[in-house]
């Protein structure tokens, strides 16, 4: 309890840290580099894992007013066969293309139609469990976010992946966000985080769903 009440004293200081400011974002990603990873828009194309440091030249500010911790503590993530997910699994954070539906992953495991890797300080999570510190081996199917959210991109709807593997290229299954909770907020498969108090958005999944397989060469 001493550790999740540090984390909530860490999370009302970064509400106060990460002031409110005006973000101006292109309407297509740049590819980012060491050397051009500058603006908003180029952290676009950045796989960020929650527990990474902040690049060099982040933005340290939070435009929107948002901090989420995603969480997955109570109702233990079911794999293919019914057990609980190894630790070690990946996770990650999805953003919609704006027509609020969940598209298929591409055979190489990045998301697929309209949708892409979410913008802000972290997209990808290890499930780790609960453990302090986090144990990387057993089956707990229990997660949570070393970080809390900060997006760089309003007003998308966001989502969850898990793939059973700790890589998405090979993994053969993957399962998707089916429902949310966050703290008076409950809704469906994907949630459109809103300004106010740090929160914890507790996640459930759906069944799941074999890798798609790539299309054949012409």
């Amino acid at each position: 309890m001493q550790w999740f009440a540090s984390l909530w004293i860490i999370a009302i200081f970064s509400g106060l840290v990460f002031a409110q400011t005006p973000s101006v974002l292109e309407a297509s990603p740049s590819v980012a580099t060491p050397d051009t990873v500058k603006q908003v828009s180029d952290w676009r194309n950045l796989l960020l894992f929650d527990s990474d440091p902040v690049p060099p030249g982040f933005p340290q500010v939070n435009p929107y007013n948002i901090l989420a911790r995603m969480v997955g503590w109570t109702v233990p993530v079911l794999d293919h066969t019914g057990q609980p997910h190894q630790h070690g699994h990946l996770i990650q954070l999805i953003v919609d293309g704006g027509n609020g539906i969940q598209d298929p992953p591409l055979s190489d495991g990045t998301p697929g139609g309209d949708d892409s890797m979410a913008y802000g300080n972290f997209n990808m999570m290890v499930l780790q469990g609960l453990e302090e510190p986090p144990d990387p081996k057993g089956r707990s199917g229990l997660f949570y976010s070393l970080k809390f959210f900060i997006p760089y991109f309003p007003n998308r709807a966001h989502y969850l992946r898990i793939w059973e593997g700790d890589n998405i290229a090979t993994a053969p299954y993957y399962q998707d966000t089916s429902e949310y909770d966050a703290e008076n907020d409950r809704g469906g498969t994907m949630i459109t985080l809103q300004t106010g108090q740090p929160m914890d958005v507790q996640w459930t999944f759906g069944p799941s769903k074999p890798r798609p397989t790539a299309p054949p060469k012409e």
